[in-house]
């Protein structure tokens, strides 16, 4: 062969080369991703040619699939407006939810089904996705679902979490959908459905669980707690200054969510947080001062996205970073002016609270189960990180308590075993936001919650989402 020939095979054989290796990386490594991308639309228009696998809870069947001809699959789901925070929904646009979560193992085209798909498929069988097993306990969901329907004029959510290990075992949202809507194969009805949706009030589409921020009002006073004997030197038992706060603008700052009258002069600020003197909070907040608020309510989780499960973030609870003083520093310490968070967000401070300390990361899958039955994977706790002391975490304890006992929550819950802090947080919107903000039971605590619903301006916590706490928490026993 002479030499220029040569040259031409040489780099004709070095460019077949380069065309294998680059063959193998797509199809190889860069497949799930590529099958992924959200530009490809080959994923949505064949997805309904896979036998998805189910999304359970316990024994109940949140999601599965039907045939409904030779090679197409229906996707169901089984109360869709209760579990629609968690299962989501496949449609001809997209995925959401667990479902978008575990999209690989629910349609069978995860690698770790390869092979058993690959048997199927000489046997002549369909090839069928893995079971998904959440964390929710369906009686939980609900109490939770069932409560924020009843008791709110607004919108509502309620998320409990199990103390030790970060499941979570109800995430409810109101006003809800039925996710076999967007579900269906007709792309127009599917669209229509959608953007009814979109456009309805309250968003039913939005996860108000861990998408959607509210204001938190007093609840955010066990964040002020944890500030004051973390890093100001304080204790439950510190006297402070209850009476009536003159705020710099000349307003005051009215003790309206609680108990009034127990707001005077010099108390220990466990008896502030019970009454839930917004006087103390307020003093307190200046005291403390913005930027060791900000910190604490940072290692609780604030001003960053969390993730759940894989493409299940949560909105970003606020507090804020531009510098505040004076009435917006004191509206901060009572969770009203610029603070923000989301119901997830408040149980995690709860649950790191009953833990004494250690906040754990929530998740929604349980575990995963090949068709066969095998498993493919199980969830582990993961510590996310020490916000407080175990000290600190023991007295607010009590104080959450002492709310119950002979606090904002007596009349309600007085005599049950329950801890937690009320929060009414005004909007200027003629609407209150409600919390109730907790963990049970009283002492060994296994459940954190926290509930949001709106009332009219004469609403309270105490009065409309400690119910639903208490229903919550006697379900999951």
């Amino acid at each position: 062969m002479n030499k220029p020939l040569r040259r031409v095979a040489i780099a004709a054989m070095t460019l077949f080369a380069v065309l294998l290796i680059n063959v193998n990386y797509i199809q190889g490594s860069q497949a799930d991703k590529l099958k992924s991308d959200p530009l490809n639309a080959r994923q949505f228009s064949e997805q309904f040619q896979h036998n998805r696998g189910p999304i359970m809870a316990g024994g109940v069947q949140l999601a599965g699939s039907k045939k409904i001809d030779k090679k197409t699959y229906q996707r169901v789901y089984t109360q869709g407006e209760l579990y629609s925070p968690v299962t989501g929904f496949v449609s001809v646009f997209n995925r959401t939810g667990i479902e978008g979560a575990e999209n690989g193992l629910l349609d069978g085209t995860d690698k770790r089904l390869t092979v058993r798909n690959w048997f199927d498929m000489l046997i002549g069988k369909k090839p069928a996705g893995a079971t998904v097993q959440t964390t929710i306990d369906p009686k939980a969901q609900q109490a939770a679902y069932s409560g924020i329907r009843q008791h709110t004029t607004g919108r509502g959510a309620a998320v409990a979490i199990d103390v030790k290990t970060g499941a979570i075992l109800a995430m409810a949202s109101y006003p809800s959908y039925d996710t076999n809507l967007v579900a269906t194969h007709d792309s127009a009805k599917a669209s229509k459905a959608s953007d009814r949706l979109e456009k309805a009030s309250g968003k039913p589409m939005l996860n108000k669980a861990m998408n959607e921020t509210f204001a938190p009002g007093s609840s955010f006073k066990i964040v002020d707690t944890a500030t004051a004997f973390e890093s100001g030197g304080m204790n439950k038992d510190t006297p402070f200054d209850a009476s009536e706060l003159v705020l710099p603008s000349g307003h005051t700052l009215p003790n309206a969510d609680g108990d009034e009258a127990k707001c005077n002069g010099q108390i220990p600020l466990i008896n502030s947080f019970a009454a839930s003197c917004n006087s103390t909070f307020g003093r307190l907040a200046g005291t403390l001062g913005q930027s060791k608020l900000r910190a604490q309510a940072e290692k609780f989780g604030w001003n960053k996205p969390f993730q759940v499960e894989p493409g299940m973030d949560s909105a970003s609870a606020n507090f804020p970073v531009k510098q505040q003083e004076g009435d917006d520093l004191a509206r901060s310490g009572i969770g009203q002016g610029d603070v923000t968070a989301t119901p997830l967000q408040m149980a995690m401070v709860a649950q790191s609270v009953a833990n004494n300390g250690t906040e754990m990361k929530p998740y929604l899958v349980k575990r995963v189960t090949a068709p066969d039955q095998s498993e493919l994977s199980t969830a582990q706790s993961q510590v996310l990180g020490h916000p407080i002391s175990a000290d600190t975490a023991s007295q607010i304890q009590e104080m959450m308590r002492a709310v119950v006992a002979n606090g904002t929550a007596t009349s309600v819950l007085g005599g049950q075993d329950i801890a937690g802090k009320t929060g009414t947080a005004e909007t200027g919107r003629n609407i209150n936001e409600d919390w109730f903000v907790g963990f049970a039971p009283q002492h060994n605590p296994k459940v954190a919650f926290a509930v949001v619903t709106e009332g009219g301006t004469s609403s309270t916590g105490a009065e409309n989402s400690a119910p639903i706490a208490l229903s919550i928490v006697q379900a999951v026993r």
